[in-house]
């Protein structure tokens, strides 16, 4: 019969320590190369315009809504 590699694998400690270190190093890499990716990515588009203004036209809307909750809790507390 053909011995599995991965039995072996489990019965020698420190190579399962390595593998999985090595795994784990790797991992952790990548994150952080992803990470500083969309980093870099948002800063570009923040110098630009439209999103400026896109983001701008939401801040606008939201003072619109707080504005139209004010008025519907006024009118609530007179037809009270």
């Amino acid at each position: 019969m053909k011995k599995s590699i991965f039995k072996d694998y489990l019965k020698d400690p420190l190579s399962t320590i390595a593998v999985n270190t090595t795994v784990l190093l790797f991992g952790i890499i990548l994150f952080v190369l992803f990470v500083f990716t969309m980093i870099i990515i948002e800063e570009k588009q923040a110098n630009n315009p439209v999103r400026q203004k896109h983001l701008q036209q939401h801040a606008d809307e939201q003072v619109k809504y707080d504005k139209m909750i004010n008025l519907l809790d006024s009118i609530n507390k007179k037809l009270d």
